[in-house]
């Protein structure tokens, strides 16, 4: 299968112009990063030490934790283990500063969520400046600004250009989750960035609520990053994708909640229906609805052959005035979201294919190529996959096609 990739004796971590070091597999933390996220946790002092008696030595340096210590006491803290090899601590008002647009959208957000945002921010940023060092340019071309003045049908029809999709791509596809990954494939080929997880890194003890949100845009001129939540249904996913998606031809971050209430935010309504129209195409509607068979069975049909949610379709349909809000409440009553809490893009417990499913090939390939070629730190890269050597080696060799 696949090996560790180096074994090393000192490796430096460069991050923000100062240096960690390491000595064979002894971790050196900076001392107001260990108190940062002791106080992060909001656990007593006294509790830490009960699991971690040599805390207090770790904190001063005088005795350095190995990389297993250094992540079960990320773990215990819920703290992201990249974290612990930061130079400072990062800002407490770290959604309110960085992302503006999803802090007024979601004023006060779960630690889960806020850790997920910081973690995707810092591979957002890794990659940014990777990819501009080698010359990428802007990846929106100059025919897309002012985007946001035209009508949604218009912005629709462009969305599906810009990815060179056919308007008929969704009959394909009798399977939803081979319809994500054929949407996901043909963002990557455009260089934006798709994760998905349904836990906070390898955390499997901190899900992701799917009530809270269901993905989110962290916007980047050469490196946009959209995640998913993969708590939410397949169908639910492409709906969220392609929300996403049409916030980055606007060029802005977002965090999207749900189609229902998108639906009565009025800041929202039209990237929704520019979302719907870009996957349930009015024109299609018109040519398949019967008005003399029954309103729920065909709206079932059409969520199956269009992948997205029931709500959806009787929101789209309401829009055109095909079915009234009660019919849209009848649906939303019936709460189809059952997924919640299962993890979508799980493949069947094993850890590393999982792995691959949620991140990013053209992050994972850009990383690889970064470690290989000297330009950053094979730990570094890493950190980059949630602080996982071997989950390095089993990329290096599946999707690079190489070992060692």
């Amino acid at each position: 299968m696949f090996q560790i990739t180096r074994m090393f004796i000192i490796i430096v971590i460069r991050e923000g112009g100062e240096h960690m070091t390491t000595t064979a597999n002894k971790i050196k933390v900076k001392k107001e990063i260990y108190l940062w996220a002791i106080k992060e946790s909001q656990k007593e002092i006294e509790e830490v030490k009960n699991k971690f008696n040599k805390i207090e030595d770790w904190i001063s340096q005088s005795y350095c934790p190995t990389f297993r210590q250094l992540e079960n006491l990320a773990n215990f803290l819920k703290i992201p283990l990249g974290y612990m090899f930061l130079d400072k601590p990062p800002k407490t008002n770290i959604v309110k500063s960085e992302f503006r647009t999803i802090g007024n959208k979601v004023p006060s957000i779960s630690k889960d969520l806020y850790d997920t945002l910081y973690n995707m921010g810092r591979k957002k940023d890794w990659l940014s400046d990777y990819r501009r060092n080698k010359g990428w340019n802007k990846l929106i071309p100059d025919e897309y600004k002012d985007l946001n003045k035209k009508d949604f049908n218009v912005i629709s029809q462009l969305a599906r250009d810009y990815l060179g999709l056919n308007e008929f791509w969704y009959k394909e596809y009798k399977d939803t989750r081979l319809a994500f990954n054929y949407l996901r494939e043909k963002f990557e080929a455009k260089g934006i960035i798709v994760m998905q997880n349904g836990i906070v890194g390898t955390n499997t003890h901190r899900n992701l609520n799917v009530s809270e949100f269901r993905g989110f845009l962290l916007y980047d001129d050469i490196a946009p990053l959209i995640f998913i939540n993969s708590k939410d249904s397949p169908n639910g996913k492409i709906f969220t994708l392609i929300h996403e998606y049409i916030h980055f031809l606007l060029q802005e971050d977002d965090i999207f909640i749900d189609e229902y209430q998108v639906h009565k935010n009025k800041n929202e309504k039209k990237i929704n229906r520019i979302t719907a129209e870009f996957l349930v195409p009015a024109s299609h509607i018109n040519e398949l609805w019967n008005k003399d068979k029954d309103e729920i069975k065909q709206i079932g049909v059409f969520s199956r052959l269009f992948h997205v949610s029931k709500i959806a379709v009787a929101i789209k349909l309401n829009d055109m005035s095909i079915v009234t809000q009660n019919t849209v409440d009848i649906i939303k009553q019936k709460n189809e979201v059952d997924w919640e809490g299962r993890d979508t893009e799980s493949n069947g417990g094993n850890f590393y294919k999982t792995s691959k499913s949620r991140y990013s090939n053209s992050f994972v390939k850009s990383v690889i190529q970064g470690a290989e070629s000297g330009e950053i730190s094979y730990t570094y890269a890493f950190n980059l996959f949630d602080g996982s050597a071997k989950t390095y080696d089993y990329f290096k060799e599946e999707i690079m096609g190489y070992g060692e």
